[in-house]
């Protein structure tokens, strides 16, 4: 054992001459022990047992639950890691207290080694049981405590990660605490989609914290609500009817489309979006595109502004009566389809409408789709434009061959023809003359009797002959004869009666409501088949009919002016004779 005594030079004093003999005194030596024998029970006092563990429990009284505390990683286990804290037993924290997400043990073992310092909360001292509970995780969420703390009193913005999607909201991580962004929290306007905001950062306010009931709400509404106040306040002062903007379309309604102009939303009206045809806004423009708009007024009360945006292109009428004219042959794209017609686009903005009358020659068309349907490219022929009133119209029965008027010339007067009862009526028949092709059988020549009720003799699609009287092929109408086919003669005229010619007044064109199963009464015919000046005036014919049967008009004059007309009457040397016959009989 190494002899540390120190001698009297080595203490500071003088060294004895070689030779002296060294005198000891003994006792001056115990006076000396006994001196620092006490003095030594006056600074080292005897501690006792009871001494020693006050003084331990003393120390671990120190570290208390809710306590964050460094130690040093002793080892680790499949229980955890063991840390030395100071204290009189080692603190452990368990795997799952390691990180926000569970840790296996070789998980631990790659990221913590023994002999590193880490930082921990006291989350349980049992020191009965020889037990101290740490946490990791605890730690890193007091410390993010107070940064939230801290955040929330200075109302400071950060940025955040968006996690998951949960039922009203999202979940984003803050200094390793989870934090709730309700749906209404994510944008000035209602968001029913949320996943696009999953996985992305943004920017956020806290606007609830509670720690005791573990409560984080943040914002990304009101950072956006500051910034539009602070752009609303820059673009007001611009807004002036006429003014033009650059915006981005936000939201997409039935009626219309909302445009952002910087810090304040204006709405473009569905009938401003464009001069074309569309079915809904959304066929025009999408969220999130870029589109020049024009205010057209702003009512800074309600806070709305209203804009266009077909205002800043080109009106496709103006020179439409420079490009387009009565009778050019056009191409268009059908792009709806009505009761009463199809409506054909020209041009993006420019649309003629074709009439249902104005589909087939011949055809009997109730509605369009038996000809087109949306989408088909057609050539139509212009009738009409009217640039004050926005209308052209359309026919495509143009674009062919009027088979009507080459019918004079196949049917002339007198020609026999034999074809299928396609409707009735109290004053007559319709009779078919050809596919597409109907003349009318008066009720006083459909038999060499007298006729009061046509029903009584046909039925519809019952097959007859009869005798062609007339054909108008500019009116599109034909009148026969059945009585004359049988070989009944053209009644004489009255003397002393006005002629009138039955046929001129709707001779073969038969209105609509007799066309849909023979009903009663007269009226005009817009179908394909009927006149093109006004249609058929049955009038006086179907009142007549239904008095009884009796008809009023003087059937003798309106025959005889009707074979006059057309030659079928005896030649004037027939006339002649006559005249003389009769003379010689009067005298």
């Amino acid at each position: 054992m190494e002899d540390n005594t120190q001698t009297p030079a080595q203490q500071g004093g003088t060294q004895p001459h070689a030779g002296t003999p060294t005198t000891v005194t003994p006792t001056a030596s115990a006076a000396d022990t006994q001196v620092s024998a006490q003095h030594e029970e006056r600074e080292y006092p005897a501690m006792t047992m009871e001494d020693i563990l006050a003084t331990e429990a003393q120390e671990n009284h120190n570290v208390s639950r809710g306590d964050i505390v460094d130690g040093t990683i002793v080892f680790i286990g499949q229980d955890g890691i063991a840390v030395d804290i100071g204290a009189k037993v080692e603190g452990v924290i368990p795997l799952n207290q390691l990180d926000e997400e569970p840790v296996t043990l070789e998980q631990a073992q790659e990221q913590y080694k023994a002999g590193e310092q880490i930082t921990a909360y006291v989350v349980r001292v049992d020191l009965a049981n020889n037990q101290i509970v740490l946490s990791k995780k605890r730690a890193e969420q007091d410390k993010g405590w107070r940064v939230l703390e801290k955040m929330q009193e200075n109302d400071e913005a950060f940025e955040v990660d968006v996690l998951e999607k949960v039922r009203g909201g999202l979940v984003a991580q803050v200094e390793g605490i989870r934090a709730f962004l309700p749906a209404s929290q994510v944008d000035t306007r209602r968001v029913n989609e949320l996943d696009p905001y999953v996985g992305k950062p943004l920017q956020v306010k806290l606007i609830e914290l509670n720690r005791k009931r573990n409560r984080v709400i943040i914002s990304h509404r009101e950072i956006m609500e500051a910034e539009k106040k602070k752009a609303r306040e820059a673009t007001v002062g611009q807004l002036t009817p006429g003014s033009q903007f650059e915006g981005e379309v936000v939201e997409i309604t039935d009626f219309g489309v909302f445009v952002n102009l910087g810090g304040i939303d204006g709405l473009v009206h569905r009938s401003e979006l464009t001069y074309g045809r569309f079915n809904h806004p959304r066929d025009v423009v999408k969220v999130g595109d870029k589109v020049q708009v024009q205010v057209i007024d702003v009512d800074e009360g309600r806070e709305r502004i209203n804009l266009s945006m077909k205002a800043l292109t080109q009106d496709p009428w103006e020179g439409a009566t420079e490009r387009y004219s009565i009778g050019q042959h056009v191409k268009g794209k059908v792009t709806n389809l009505t009761n009463f017609g199809a409506f054909i686009e020209l041009e993006p903005g420019l649309e003629g409408l074709v009439h249902v009358s104005e589909m087939s020659w011949t055809k009997r068309v109730r509605h369009p789709n038996e000809v087109m349907k949306e989408g088909d490219e057609v050539e139509a022929v212009i009738l009409r434009i009217d640039p004050k009133e926005r209308r052209i119209s359309l026919g495509i029965r143009q674009t062919t061959d009027d088979p009507w008027s080459a019918l004079p010339d196949r049917y002339p007067p007198g020609t026999p023809v034999k074809g299928k009862i396609t409707g009735m009526t109290d004053f007559g028949v319709f009779m078919e003359i050809e596919e597409g092709i109907e003349g009318l059988i008066h009720i006083s020549e459909l038999d060499l009797n007298r006729v009061n009720n046509p029903a009584d003799l046909f039925k519809k699609g019952d097959e007859i002959e009869a005798m062609i009287l007339n054909i108008d092929p500019v009116e599109q109408r034909a009148s026969l004869s059945r009585r004359r086919f049988l070989g009944g003669s053209a009644p004489a005229p009255q003397q002393g009666g006005g002629s009138r010619d039955y046929v001129s007044q709707g001779g073969g064109a038969r209105s609509e409501r007799y066309s849909a199963g023979g009903g009663q009464g007269g009226g005009q015919r817009s179908g394909g088949r009927g006149g093109r000046g006004g249609g058929a005036d049955y009038n006086y014919n179907a009142k007549d009919a239904q008095q009884g049967g009796k008809i009023s008009t003087k059937l003798g004059d309106v025959y005889a002016d009707l074979f006059a007309q057309f030659g079928l009457a005896s030649d004037k040397k027939d006339d002649v004779k006559t005249e003389e016959t009769s003379a010689e009989k009067t005298e």
